[in-house]
């Protein structure tokens, strides 16, 4: 073999080289990424993120690997191998650097999907407050016609000048009848659901009253809220191991439907923090998007649109200014937000997956890899202004409303088809699942139930 044909396989050589080092560390990271969007609901950002090779890294890698192989057969095929003994020192060389660089990649991704670092993080728009939805105006009533009284012939007298010497009697006018008021309709949900409300002061109870279900299931009635504005009853239900909560929440005005989240979207609190602050009747931890500043989707709270990027990966949530609700699933909808922003949004939340059909119906494909059985959050829709907050314990750590261990709880927790049937069981038309994990949790009248062992940057709340 001449020189140029040795200097040809060896440049040959150093490609595959590379090539199977860049394989092996692609590999590493895949296995890594993997395991944690399988297991850690909340950690899918890093694999969705916008860099190139984290979002496709289940394409790159078997790409690589074909290239590899091809490659090496053509050096062997060619005679351009040379055979060499084992170098047991080079060898663990080989696969330190391969760690190291592993690590620097990983650490990448990571910076770049979390904004770890400040130059990394794209820039956010400035928050910008959206349309308000004009009321319907109450029709006006018209005013009652006062009743003509009808002309009395007034009888000559026989004696004209005793008659006009006489007083005139004043003729009495009819008393009109009073017009009635209209009744004013109270927000959201007309005349619906008043029994739930209070016409004074709030009324908070704890009852703890159980019933055992067909199905063995234990509900118990553990919390209710009575406003005029506002009313909620929280359900504990435990089916063997598992448990989870179910508040129905009624609300007349959008507004008691509130977010809370840092609005420097550096910071974040426990679910605890932000419900005390806003004085929640009850919360949930929602999307968490102040740790996901890359990713892409339309994020609006209380009418003012934080971001307003496109919609690629996950599912949307978007619930309106007149209380209803509706769902965009990534791979089937359209998503347009121009046209969801002219039609006076007042949330839009970007996780999911949505976990019910346009019809309400239990789904069984979801945009999601996070299958696994885990703790979870889910936003609930039965018609405007009246709402569900689902939390379901799952086998993790728990702490109690003063951040003191409980231990790893025994509840499995769900997986996305379970979730589906039960909010498709209780009768929503929409359901979208919000950040699960360490992050799930439910706070209520200085109690709390979920998780919690990591903070959280948002999360949806009635206030009153």
């Amino acid at each position: 073999m001449n020189n140029n044909g040795e200097q040809r396989f060896k440049a040959l050589r150093v490609i595959a080289m590379i090539l199977a080092n860049l394989t092996a560390i692609l590999s590493a990271n895949y296995i890594v990424f993997y395991i944690l969007d399988h297991f850690n609901p909340g950690f899918h950002f890093v694999v969705r993120s916008e860099f190139f090779l984290a979002k496709y890294l289940h394409v790159v890698i078997p790409i690589l690997m074909i290239l590899t192989a091809l490659l090496y057969l053509l050096i062997y095929a060619a005679g351009g191998a040379k055979p060499k003994r084992f170098e047991k020192k080079r060898l663990i060389r080989i696969l330190v650097i391969d760690v190291i660089l592993a690590g620097v990649f990983a650490m990448t991704v990571n910076a770049r999907a979390f904004g770890w670092v400040k130059w990394l993080r794209p820039a956010e728009e400035a928050p910008v407050a959206l349309a308000t939805l004009v009321p319907t105006a109450e029709p006006t009533k018209a005013p009652t016609p006062e009743p003509t009284a009808e002309p009395v012939e007034t009888p000559v007298p026989a004696n004209t000048e005793a008659a006009s010497s006489a007083p005139d009697e004043p003729t009495p006018e009819p008393t009109p009848e009073p017009t009635p008021e209209p009744t004013p309709i109270p927000g959201l949900l007309g005349d619906k659901f008043k029994e739930k409300f209070s016409e004074g002061d709030p009324v908070i109870t704890e009852p703890n009253t159980s019933e055992t279900l067909e199905d063995g299931t234990e509900k118990t009635l553990i919390y209710t809220y009575a406003g005029q504005k506002v009313a909620v009853e929280l359900y504990h239900y435990q089916k063997g191991k598992l448990e989870y909560q179910i508040a129905d929440v009624y609300v007349r005005e959008i507004e008691k439907l509130t977010a809370v989240y840092d609005e420097q979207r550096g910071l974040s609190q426990e679910l605890k923090t932000f419900s005390r602050d806003a004085g929640a009747v009850i919360a949930i931890n929602s999307d968490y998007f102040t740790n996901n500043a890359n990713d892409a989707g339309l994020i609006i709270r209380n009418g003012i649109m934080v971001r307003n990027k496109q919609c690629k990966h996950s599912d949307l949530c978007v619930i309106y200014q007149d209380g209803t609700v509706r769902c965009f699933d990534c791979k089937q909808d359209k998503i347009d937000n121009n046209e969801i922003l002219n039609s006076y949004p007042y949330h839009s939340f970007y996780f999911g997956p949505s976990l019910l059909d346009a019809d309400g119906n239990v789904k069984t494909k979801f945009n999601s890899t996070l299958l696994a059985s885990n703790p979870r959050t889910v936003f609930g829709y039965y018609e405007p202004g009246h709402y569900a907050f689902v939390c379901v314990l799952g086998a993790r750590g728990i702490r109690d409303i003063d951040g003191k261990s409980l231990g790893t709880g025994q509840s499995p927790g769900m997986t996305f088809d379970e979730l589906s049937a039960l909010c498709a069981s209780f009768g929503m038309k929409a359901a979208y699942n919000f950040d699960g994990g360490g992050s799930s949790g439910m706070y209520w009248n200085e109690h709390q139930f979920g998780h919690n062992t990591r903070v959280t940057g948002d999360i949806l709340a009635i206030v009153d």
